[in-house]
């Protein structure tokens, strides 16, 4: 039977919904992170939190970000060679192949799509046609491009290092919110047995329309990641002679809040942001929530960005069952001021009883229609 439960962490609605900040020191020495994680995560939350005080992952994070630029620069045809449409570019290199809001492909970007930690997570190849969206084999540009398969691995151990502490805060945070009701570890649990997690490099192509300046989605549509946790780092902004440049004032990530608004979201160089997925918002019975995010595009047609994403889902066979302490069915998938154009949570819920199925009706709802989205 699903009920509310009272909440014993007070709710603070901070004004202007300001970006929660976590040390790491805080998290590696036990504090207690409960308010944090409440007034990042919770109803009035803005689905992500910023993690400042990291051990230096700088030279980690610039040659993966520079090896995503450079293989975007490669001839088409070299490019291609690692593009794979049988699992709708969930794997490999992708351009122009998602759809944006009206139907036109989306030029903007371009991304490389790889498991980090298993090249290969099966031999059943009947699973890999069924599910190729999280069964095929990753794709590496071993001879065009060496450098981009270790620089991807090496962040990646990063972001994942992270993403399993965090879930611990969430564990810590619903077992006290819930009298213990929640056993503890158990998303730590569910996630850290997965082994289908999804970073994403991705390359944003200088724009030349002058969208670029007035459409708030117009590098990246709105969406919400379906997935658990996403651990993301500061873009890096390039000319297009390679050199560094500084960001712009108003391009960039942006959030939607609970009472939607629209906040600009920053993530300092020496920080990681980590987001709320869908699929932690459903099996947290709704106190923990994923918000919808875009990203808008930068006025200077010379500079391109460059973002690295960690999706860490749960596992495929995952039952979607809700926590007994659950909060009513329609207020857990429910996000109010949705985005046009971004598909309900609880449309493509139906027919779905474990994760992996989740995930095609999503892949499906996000590419089939017109609609762009898919990236940080």
């Amino acid at each position: 039977m699903n009920y509310n439960l009272k909440i014993k962490i007070k709710l603070i609605y901070i004004k202007m919904q300001q970006v929660i900040t976590l040390s790491y020191n805080d998290i590696l020495t036990g504090k207690k992170c409960n308010e944090e994680i409440q007034n990042a995560f919770g109803q009035d939350g803005l689905g992500i939190i910023i993690i400042k005080d990291l051990p230096d992952f700088q030279k980690e994070r610039i040659n993966s970000l520079r090896a995503i630029r450079k293989f975007a620069f490669l001839p088409d045809k070299i490019k291609e060679k690692y593009s794979h449409p049988e699992s709708s570019y969930s794997f490999g290199w992708s351009h122009g192949k998602e759809k944006m809001k009206n139907g036109v492909p989306d030029i903007a970007k371009g991304s490389y799509y790889a498991n980090p930690i298993k090249d290969s997570v099966t031999d059943d190849e009947e699973l890999k046609k069924k599910y190729p969206q999280t069964y095929s084999d990753n794709i590496w540009p071993k001879d065009d491009l060496p450098e981009l398969e270790h620089s991807f691995k090496s962040m990646s151990k990063i972001q994942l290092k992270l993403g399993f502490m965090m879930c611990k805060l969430f564990d810590e945070y619903l077992y006290e919110l819930t009298d213990g009701i929640h056993v503890k570890d158990t998303f730590y649990n569910m996630i850290s047995k997965s082994n289908t997690y999804k970073g994403r490099l991705l390359h944003y192509f200088p724009m030349e329309d002058k969208q670029a300046t007035t459409d708030i989605d117009s590098f990246c549509g709105w969406h919400v990641d379906h997935g658990g946790v996403t651990v993301l780092m500061s873009p890096l902004y390039v000319d297009l002679d390679g050199n560094k440049i500084q960001k712009p004032a108003d391009c960039g990530l942006y959030i939607k809040s609970r009472r939607g608004k629209i906040i600009k979201i920053d993530i300092p160089e020496d920080c990681l942001g980590v987001q709320l997925g869908e699929m932690l918002q459903y099996f947290s019975g709704g106190h923990l929530r994923a918000t919808p995010h875009c990203v808008k595009a930068c006025p200077n047609v010379n500079m391109t960005r460059e973002q690295f994403a960690m999706f860490m889902d749960c596992p495929p066979k995952e039952n979607l069952k809700l926590p007994k302490y659950s909060l009513k069915y329609d207020d857990v998938v429910h996000t109010p001021f949705l985005p046009e154009g971004v598909p309900k949570l609880k449309s493509r819920l139906t027919n779905a009883n474990v994760y992996e199925e989740f995930v095609v009706n999503t892949i499906n709802a996000y590419y089939k229609p017109p609609h762009k989205g898919g990236g940080s």
